[in-house]
């Protein structure tokens, strides 16, 4: 992993993705909850999280099942052994949005794959990574746009150094709803 991220196909094969696609179609009216997050705020002094309005789905056995792979897939790509810490599939009509946020402090890495719609990019913001979490709520505008280095996820899976490396998604403009698979993982104990 060159940097704080990386785009990899190998890291979920579009077969695994057409699997996890209808677990995550299945899953979503019977198990699916909303997040909708107005303001800001900033948690165990490090995660800051900046508004969001999304659905997402903690259910699925299929996305459990491929966790240990994926974490396999990650450490051999980081040189680091990790575990799985936790999955769940993200649900984004249009709209919606993820504002500026590290991830869970539990989650230093994550893989994130797109497995439905047109996405937006994902925006990250390396420049910030040093950034007291503080800092970070001038960045954060209504609509929750605040720049940064947009990497499709149309162009494969991404491995991101999520506890460090500030990142966002703009609101959804198209039609339909774009769907995604997140992975966490955490170097492993011992």
């Amino acid at each position: 992993m060159t940097g704080m991220w990386l785009q990899s196909e190998p890291l979920l094969t579009p077969p695994e993705r057409a699997v996890l696609l209808r677990e995550a179609q299945q899953e979503w009216p019977v198990h699916g909850q909303r997040n909708e997050r107005p303001g800001w705020r900033i948690v165990g002094g490090r995660q800051f999280l900046g508004p969001a309005r999304f659905s997402y789905c903690l259910t699925g056995d299929r996305r459990l099942a491929i966790e240990p792979e994926l974490a396999g897939r990650a450490s051999e790509l980081l040189g680091l052994r990790l575990e799985p810490v936790q999955s769940n599939y993200l649900y984004y009509g249009p709209g919606d949005f993820l504002g500026l946020h590290h991830d869970q402090q539990c989650c230093p890495y994550t893989i994130v794959a797109l497995l439905e719609g047109d996405a937006e990019p994902l925006c990250l913001h390396p420049e910030q990574v040093d950034t007291p979490p503080a800092e970070l709520a001038p960045l954060l505008d209504p609509a929750g746009h605040h720049g940064g280095l947009g990497v499709s996820l149309a162009d494969g899976p991404l491995l991101i150094a999520g506890t460090l490396v500030p990142h966002h998604r703009d609101p959804h403009l198209g039609a339909g709803t774009i769907t995604i698979g997140t992975f966490c993982f955490a170097p492993a104990a011992g």
